[in-house]
Protein backbone atom coordinates (compact mmCIF):
# COMPACT_ATOMS: atom_id res chain seq x y z
CA UNK A 1 0.00 0.00 0.00
CA UNK A 2 1.45 3.60 -0.90
CA UNK A 3 1.61 6.22 0.93
CA UNK A 4 -0.58 9.21 0.94
CA UNK A 5 0.64 12.42 1.97
CA UNK A 6 -2.35 15.21 1.23
CA UNK A 7 -0.97 18.75 0.54
CA UNK A 8 -0.80 20.11 3.89
CA UNK A 9 1.11 17.46 5.54
CA UNK A 10 3.39 17.55 2.10
CA UNK A 11 4.08 20.97 3.18
CA UNK A 12 4.94 20.43 6.86
CA UNK A 13 6.83 17.24 6.19
CA UNK A 14 8.90 19.40 3.39
CA UNK A 15 9.37 22.09 6.04
CA UNK A 16 10.50 19.23 8.79
CA UNK A 17 13.54 17.62 5.81
CA UNK A 18 14.38 21.54 5.36
CA UNK A 19 14.82 21.80 8.77
CA UNK A 20 16.68 18.60 9.63
CA UNK A 21 19.19 19.62 6.57
CA UNK A 22 19.99 22.71 7.80
CA UNK A 23 18.36 24.30 4.46
CA UNK A 24 16.98 27.76 4.59
CA UNK A 25 14.62 28.60 1.36
CA UNK A 26 14.32 31.89 -0.50
CA UNK A 27 12.95 32.90 -3.74
CA UNK A 28 13.65 35.59 -5.59
CA UNK A 29 12.14 37.35 -9.05
CA UNK A 30 14.96 38.19 -10.81
CA UNK A 31 13.18 40.77 -13.65
CA UNK A 32 11.42 43.07 -10.40
CA UNK A 33 14.07 42.42 -8.16
CA UNK A 34 11.35 41.05 -5.29
CA UNK A 35 12.53 38.99 -3.00
CA UNK A 36 9.19 37.07 -2.71
CA UNK A 37 10.51 34.41 -0.42
CA UNK A 38 13.12 35.33 2.37
CA UNK A 39 15.65 33.23 4.29
CA UNK A 40 15.79 33.77 7.88
CA UNK A 41 17.69 31.09 9.11
CA UNK A 42 20.82 32.15 8.68
CA UNK A 43 20.22 35.62 9.68
CA UNK A 44 19.66 34.34 13.08
CA UNK A 45 22.35 32.14 12.64
CA UNK A 46 24.73 35.02 12.18
CA UNK A 47 22.93 37.09 14.81
CA UNK A 48 21.19 39.38 13.22
CA UNK A 49 17.76 40.73 14.89
CA UNK A 50 14.71 40.28 12.61
CA UNK A 51 15.20 44.23 11.82
CA UNK A 52 18.71 43.84 10.43
CA UNK A 53 17.86 40.56 8.93
CA UNK A 54 14.90 42.33 7.31
CA UNK A 55 17.11 45.21 5.78
CA UNK A 56 19.70 42.68 4.46
CA UNK A 57 17.22 40.92 2.60
CA UNK A 58 16.41 43.38 0.87
CA UNK A 59 20.37 44.45 -0.05
CA UNK A 60 22.45 40.95 0.49
CA UNK A 61 25.32 41.88 -1.03
CA UNK A 62 25.36 44.75 1.75
CA UNK A 63 27.41 41.61 4.08
CA UNK A 64 28.40 39.25 1.73
CA UNK A 65 32.56 39.57 1.52
CA UNK A 66 33.76 41.92 -1.41
CA UNK A 67 36.07 39.22 -2.79
CA UNK A 68 32.73 37.42 -3.27
CA UNK A 69 30.50 39.49 -4.72
CA UNK A 70 31.66 39.52 -8.53
CA UNK A 71 31.76 35.85 -8.33
CA UNK A 72 27.80 35.27 -6.87
CA UNK A 73 26.40 38.03 -9.65
CA UNK A 74 28.79 35.79 -12.53
CA UNK A 75 26.98 32.36 -10.81
CA UNK A 76 23.02 34.16 -11.19
CA UNK A 77 24.14 35.56 -14.43
CA UNK A 78 25.15 32.68 -15.99
CA UNK A 79 22.48 30.10 -14.87
CA UNK A 80 19.57 32.94 -15.70
CA UNK A 81 21.50 33.20 -19.33
CA UNK A 82 20.71 29.35 -19.63
CA UNK A 83 24.70 29.02 -19.65
CA UNK A 84 24.38 26.56 -16.93
CA UNK A 85 21.54 24.06 -15.74
CA UNK A 86 21.51 25.46 -12.28
CA UNK A 87 22.65 28.30 -10.04
CA UNK A 88 25.62 27.73 -7.31
CA UNK A 89 27.95 29.57 -5.72
CA UNK A 90 29.78 29.59 -2.32
CA UNK A 91 30.69 32.62 -0.65
CA UNK A 92 31.23 34.21 3.13
CA UNK A 93 28.32 36.41 4.78
CA UNK A 94 29.30 38.97 7.64
CA UNK A 95 28.05 37.55 11.02
CA UNK A 96 26.97 40.32 13.08
CA UNK A 97 29.94 39.56 15.26
CA UNK A 98 32.36 40.57 12.38
CA UNK A 99 33.50 37.46 11.33
CA UNK A 100 33.19 36.07 7.63
CA UNK A 101 31.30 32.77 7.77
CA UNK A 102 31.08 30.57 4.82
CA UNK A 103 27.78 29.56 3.00
CA UNK A 104 26.85 28.36 -0.28
CA UNK A 105 23.92 28.84 -1.92
CA UNK A 106 22.39 26.16 -4.71
CA UNK A 107 18.99 27.20 -6.76
CA UNK A 108 17.26 27.23 -10.16
CA UNK A 109 15.09 29.40 -11.91
CA UNK A 110 10.97 28.86 -12.96
CA UNK A 111 9.46 30.86 -15.15
CA UNK A 112 5.83 31.73 -13.85
CA UNK A 113 3.33 30.40 -16.08
CA UNK A 114 1.51 32.75 -18.28
CA UNK A 115 4.64 35.41 -17.77
CA UNK A 116 7.14 34.82 -19.88
CA UNK A 117 9.40 37.66 -18.89
CA UNK A 118 9.34 36.45 -15.13
CA UNK A 119 12.13 34.38 -13.83
CA UNK A 120 11.55 33.19 -10.34
CA UNK A 121 15.03 32.08 -9.14
CA UNK A 122 14.20 29.26 -5.90
CA UNK A 123 17.01 27.54 -3.83
CA UNK A 124 18.19 26.90 -0.29
CA UNK A 125 21.28 28.34 1.82
CA UNK A 126 23.78 26.26 4.26
CA UNK A 127 26.25 26.53 5.97
CA UNK A 128 29.77 24.94 4.88
CA UNK A 129 32.00 26.84 7.08
CA UNK A 130 33.14 23.96 9.01
CA UNK A 131 33.86 22.26 5.34
CA UNK A 132 35.87 25.82 4.12
CA UNK A 133 37.65 25.40 7.35
CA UNK A 134 38.64 22.06 7.13
CA UNK A 135 39.41 22.87 3.17
CA UNK A 136 41.70 25.62 4.17
CA UNK A 137 43.31 23.72 7.22
CA UNK A 138 44.31 20.60 4.60
CA UNK A 139 45.90 23.14 2.10
CA UNK A 140 47.97 24.46 4.83
CA UNK A 141 48.86 21.58 5.85
CA UNK A 142 50.08 20.56 2.40
CA UNK A 143 51.29 23.63 2.20
CA UNK A 144 53.76 22.91 5.15
CA UNK A 145 54.34 19.59 3.91
CA UNK A 146 55.21 20.96 0.60
CA UNK A 147 57.49 23.27 2.24
CA UNK A 148 59.26 20.65 4.47
CA UNK A 149 59.68 18.23 1.57
CA UNK A 150 61.52 20.74 -0.40
CA UNK A 151 63.09 21.58 2.54
CA UNK A 152 64.61 18.03 2.98
CA UNK A 153 65.04 18.06 -0.73
CA UNK A 154 67.70 21.01 -0.02
CA UNK A 155 68.85 19.40 2.94
CA UNK A 156 69.62 15.55 0.88
CA UNK A 157 71.04 17.73 -1.82
CA UNK A 158 73.69 19.27 0.43
CA UNK A 159 74.43 16.47 2.30
CA UNK A 160 75.12 14.34 -0.81
CA UNK A 161 77.34 18.01 -1.74
CA UNK A 162 79.47 17.66 1.34
CA UNK A 163 79.69 13.84 1.05
CA UNK A 164 80.94 14.16 -2.34
CA UNK A 165 82.74 17.80 -2.23
CA UNK A 166 85.88 18.93 -0.74
CA UNK A 167 84.86 20.97 1.46
CA UNK A 168 88.16 23.86 1.33
CA UNK A 169 88.05 23.93 -2.62
CA UNK A 170 84.67 22.55 -3.14
CA UNK A 171 86.23 20.90 -6.24
CA UNK A 172 84.95 16.56 -6.34
CA UNK A 173 86.40 14.45 -4.01
CA UNK A 174 88.06 11.30 -4.46
CA UNK A 175 84.84 9.57 -3.65
CA UNK A 176 82.93 11.81 -6.89
CA UNK A 177 85.89 11.22 -8.96
CA UNK A 178 85.86 7.74 -9.13
CA UNK A 179 82.19 7.85 -9.97
CA UNK A 180 83.62 10.06 -12.51
CA UNK A 181 86.32 7.39 -14.14
CA UNK A 182 83.72 4.68 -13.58
CA UNK A 183 81.52 6.35 -16.18
CA UNK A 184 84.57 7.55 -18.29
CA UNK A 185 86.02 4.02 -18.88
CA UNK A 186 82.34 2.37 -20.05
CA UNK A 187 82.35 5.42 -22.27
CA UNK A 188 85.95 4.87 -23.56
CA UNK A 189 85.08 1.01 -23.86
CA UNK A 190 82.09 1.64 -26.53
CA UNK A 191 83.51 4.28 -28.28
CA UNK A 192 87.17 4.03 -27.99
CA UNK A 193 88.09 7.53 -27.47
CA UNK A 194 91.17 7.15 -25.38
CA UNK A 195 91.14 9.38 -22.06
CA UNK A 196 93.78 10.62 -19.42
CA UNK A 197 93.91 10.68 -15.72
CA UNK A 198 96.88 13.21 -14.18
CA UNK A 199 98.14 13.81 -10.87
CA UNK A 200 99.13 17.07 -9.45
CA UNK A 201 101.42 17.05 -6.50
CA UNK A 202 102.66 20.60 -5.58
CA UNK A 203 106.34 20.75 -5.60
CA UNK A 204 106.01 23.97 -2.46
CA UNK A 205 103.08 23.54 -0.19
CA UNK A 206 104.87 21.64 2.72
CA UNK A 207 107.40 24.66 3.11
CA UNK A 208 104.92 27.57 2.84
CA UNK A 209 102.40 25.60 5.32
CA UNK A 210 105.24 25.26 7.61
CA UNK A 211 106.34 28.89 7.36
CA UNK A 212 103.17 30.48 6.74
CA UNK A 213 100.85 28.46 8.65
CA UNK A 214 97.59 26.57 7.95
CA UNK A 215 95.52 29.67 6.68
CA UNK A 216 97.96 30.66 3.86
CA UNK A 217 98.25 26.81 3.01
CA UNK A 218 94.51 26.62 2.90
CA UNK A 219 94.92 29.99 0.30
CA UNK A 220 97.52 28.34 -1.37
CA UNK A 221 95.06 25.10 -2.26
CA UNK A 222 92.23 26.97 -3.20
CA UNK A 223 94.27 29.41 -5.26
CA UNK A 224 95.53 26.44 -7.15
CA UNK A 225 92.13 24.51 -7.34
CA UNK A 226 90.82 28.16 -9.19
CA UNK A 227 93.91 28.00 -11.67
CA UNK A 228 93.30 24.25 -12.28
CA UNK A 229 89.68 24.41 -12.82
CA UNK A 230 90.46 27.58 -14.83
CA UNK A 231 93.07 25.70 -17.26
CA UNK A 232 91.25 22.87 -18.41
CA UNK A 233 87.94 22.50 -20.65
CA UNK A 234 84.57 22.85 -18.77
CA UNK A 235 84.06 19.10 -19.65
CA UNK A 236 86.97 17.75 -17.65
CA UNK A 237 86.70 17.27 -14.29
CA UNK A 238 89.20 18.62 -11.85
CA UNK A 239 88.71 16.56 -8.43
CA UNK A 240 91.25 17.24 -4.93
CA UNK A 241 91.99 13.85 -3.82
CA UNK A 242 93.86 13.99 -0.69
CA UNK A 243 96.04 17.38 1.15
CA UNK A 244 97.86 18.87 -1.95
CA UNK A 245 97.21 16.11 -4.69
CA UNK A 246 95.12 17.22 -7.51
CA UNK A 247 93.83 14.89 -10.38
CA UNK A 248 92.47 16.06 -14.05
CA UNK A 249 90.90 13.57 -15.85
CA UNK A 250 90.77 14.35 -19.76
CA UNK A 251 88.21 12.83 -21.69
CA UNK A 252 87.52 12.41 -25.66
CA UNK A 253 91.21 12.67 -26.83
CA UNK A 254 90.77 10.63 -29.81
CA UNK A 255 91.51 6.80 -31.23
CA UNK A 256 95.35 7.70 -31.61
CA UNK A 257 97.08 6.66 -28.42
CA UNK A 258 100.29 8.98 -30.24
CA UNK A 259 97.84 11.90 -30.88
CA UNK A 260 96.12 11.75 -27.69
CA UNK A 261 99.93 11.63 -25.75
CA UNK A 262 101.04 15.09 -27.40
CA UNK A 263 97.62 16.26 -26.47
CA UNK A 264 98.13 15.38 -22.76
CA UNK A 265 101.20 16.95 -23.07
CA UNK A 266 100.47 20.44 -24.03
CA UNK A 267 97.69 20.43 -21.52
CA UNK A 268 100.08 20.15 -18.95
CA UNK A 269 102.36 22.38 -20.24
CA UNK A 270 99.31 24.80 -19.71
CA UNK A 271 98.74 23.74 -16.54
CA UNK A 272 102.26 23.69 -14.80
CA UNK A 273 102.41 27.38 -16.76
CA UNK A 274 99.39 28.64 -14.82
CA UNK A 275 100.64 27.14 -11.83
CA UNK A 276 104.31 28.47 -11.69
CA UNK A 277 102.63 32.37 -11.62
CA UNK A 278 103.53 33.84 -8.50
CA UNK A 279 100.72 33.38 -5.25
CA UNK A 280 99.26 36.00 -2.83
CA UNK A 281 97.75 34.70 0.07
CA UNK A 282 97.10 37.12 1.70
CA UNK A 283 99.96 39.81 2.63
CA UNK A 284 102.03 36.79 1.82
CA UNK A 285 103.76 36.64 -1.92
CA UNK A 286 105.41 33.24 -2.66
CA UNK A 287 105.79 31.14 -5.94
CA UNK A 288 104.71 26.93 -5.97
CA UNK A 289 105.19 24.54 -8.99
CA UNK A 290 103.50 21.63 -9.21
CA UNK A 291 104.78 18.04 -10.69
CA UNK A 292 102.52 15.92 -13.15
CA UNK A 293 101.99 12.29 -13.79
CA UNK A 294 99.63 10.97 -16.45
CA UNK A 295 98.53 7.51 -17.72
CA UNK A 296 96.17 6.81 -20.45
CA UNK A 297 92.67 5.98 -20.27
CA UNK A 298 91.70 3.63 -23.02
CA UNK A 299 89.55 0.30 -23.86
CA UNK A 300 91.25 -2.01 -22.20
CA UNK A 301 90.28 -3.35 -18.58
CA UNK A 302 91.18 -0.54 -16.51
CA UNK A 303 90.13 0.55 -13.14
CA UNK A 304 90.10 3.58 -10.71
CA UNK A 305 92.92 2.03 -8.60
CA UNK A 306 95.25 1.01 -11.56
CA UNK A 307 94.94 4.18 -12.79
CA UNK A 308 95.81 5.81 -9.57
CA UNK A 309 98.59 3.55 -8.98
CA UNK A 310 99.75 4.56 -13.24
CA UNK A 311 99.51 8.17 -12.81
CA UNK A 312 100.74 8.31 -8.93
CA UNK A 313 104.62 6.17 -10.44
CA UNK A 314 104.70 8.83 -13.71
CA UNK A 315 103.84 11.82 -10.56
CA UNK A 316 106.86 10.57 -8.46
CA UNK A 317 109.26 10.39 -12.05
CA UNK A 318 108.00 13.91 -12.59
CA UNK A 319 109.97 15.00 -9.30
CA UNK A 320 112.46 12.78 -9.33
CA UNK A 321 113.06 14.78 -12.68
CA UNK A 322 113.73 17.66 -10.74
CA UNK A 323 109.93 19.02 -9.80
CA UNK A 324 107.68 21.29 -12.00
CA UNK A 325 107.89 19.19 -14.61
CA UNK A 326 105.44 16.08 -15.78
CA UNK A 327 105.84 12.84 -17.04
CA UNK A 328 103.74 10.19 -18.87
CA UNK A 329 103.06 6.62 -17.49
CA UNK A 330 104.89 3.98 -19.90
CA UNK A 331 103.92 0.45 -18.65
CA UNK A 332 107.13 -2.05 -18.42
CA UNK A 333 108.02 -4.48 -20.61
CA UNK A 334 106.77 -8.08 -19.74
Amino acid sequence: MKNHIDPLSRVAFLEVVMEAADLDVWENELVSGQVTRKATKIYAELGYTEQEAGDYMDNIFAIIHPDDVARMKTAIEDHASGKTAKYQCEFRIRAKSGAWIWYANSGKIVRGAGYPATKHLIGVTYNIHARRHQEEELKRLNLELAAQKAQLEHLNSHLHDMAMTDALTRLPNRRLLIDHVDRALLLARRTRQIGALLFIDSDNFKAINDQHGHLAGDLLLKQLAARLRAAVRETDSVARISGDEFVVMLENLGTDPAEAALTIGAVAEKIMASLALPYTLGSIQCSNTVSIGATLMTDDQQNFDHLCRSADTAMYQAKRAGKNTFRMFVPALP
